[in-house]
């Protein structure tokens, strides 16, 4: 995995900044946003979900929202009542989502 993340680092525009504690231990990055994404994304595909803390997880699910909203062309969103009667099927009066 470590050399992976090396070929990823090299997509960085802006080479990151590393800070370091008194005994010399990088203990924090400073990335540009456009590098943060990009490692966000290389997290996406290349790293076990089960893996990832919990925050990286929210700002990769971010990313992924992020991502489909600007794919999502100029068809607005549908309701689910609306697709699933589209495609003829019937949605019970008292279901709610879960």
């Amino acid at each position: 995995m470590g050399k992976k993340i090396k070929e990823a680092a090299v997509a960085f525009s802006i080479p990151p900044k590393m800070v370091q504690n008194d005994r010399g231990e990088i203990v924090e990055v400073i990335l540009s946003y456009a590098d943060y994404q990009t490692f966000l994304r290389f997290l996406a595909d290349n790293v076990d979900w089960e893996l990832l803390p919990k925050y990286l997880q929210d700002a990769v699910d971010h990313l992924l929202a992020e991502e489909a909203k600007a794919e999502q062309g100029d068809d607005p969103p549908k309701a689910l009542a609306e697709v699933l009667a589209e495609l003829g099927i019937e949605m019970e009066e008292d279901a709610a989502p879960r």
